[in-house]
C-alpha cells in the first residue's frame, strides 16, 4: 500500500512513513479561518480599509477568494455561489481576534469609518478581557480583544 508517496504494510507505523521519528508528537502552528463572502471584493474592501489588514493573495479580479493579514491575524474570505445562504452562514459565525493595544486598534477602527456593534463597545468583561465587537458585510461577528 502506498502512504504518502511512500511504501507500507498494515503494520508500517504511519509516521516512519511519513519521516516522523517513533514517539514524535505533532505541533499545531497556526489556524486560518474562512469566512464566507456574499462579494468577496466588498468584504475584501471592509478588510482592508476599515480594519487595516492588507491583501496577501487573490484568485482572480473580482476575487472568489482571497487571503488577508494583519500582524499575526490571517483570514481567508470565500465566496459563496448563493448570497442569501453566504449571509445565513455569516450571521451564525463569530470570530475572535487577539490584539496587543486593543483601545488604540477601537480608536483607530473606529476613524477608519467602522461601526461598533450596539452591544459591543470597547469595555472590560467580567472574564477578564477588554474588546469590543463589530458586524462584517456577511453578519459575522467579529470580537477583538486582549
Amino acid at each position: 500500500m502506498q502512504v504518502c508517496g511512500r511504501e507500507a504494510t498494515a503494520r508500517t507505523p504511519i509516521g516512519s512513513v511519513i519521516g516522523y521519528a517513533a514517539g514524535m508528537k505533532p505541533t499545531l502552528q497556526s489556524a486560518i479561518p474562512v469566512l464566507p463572502a456574499a462579494d468577496t471584493a466588498v468584504s475584501l474592501q471592509w478588510w482592508t480599509t476599515i480594519c487595516g489588514f492588507e491583501e496577501t493573495f487573490r484568485d482572480a479580479t473580482p476575487p472568489r477568494y482571497a487571503g488577508i493579514r494583519r500582524g499575526g491575524a490571517e483570514l481567508h474570505l470565500a465566496e459563496m455561489s448563493d448570497a442569501a445562504l453566504a449571509r445565513i452562514v455569516g450571521d451564525q459565525t463569530m470570530l475572535r481576534i487577539r490584539v496587543d493595544g486593543v483601545a488604540a486598534f477601537c480608536k483607530e477602527y473606529e476613524e477608519r469609518g467602522g461601526v461598533l456593534h450596539p452591544n459591543g463597545t470597547l469595555q472590560r468583561k467580567p472574564w477578564g478581557t477588554t474588546e469590543f465587537a463589530t458586524i462584517d458585510p456577511n453578519g459575522v461577528c467579529v470580537t477583538f480583544f486582549e
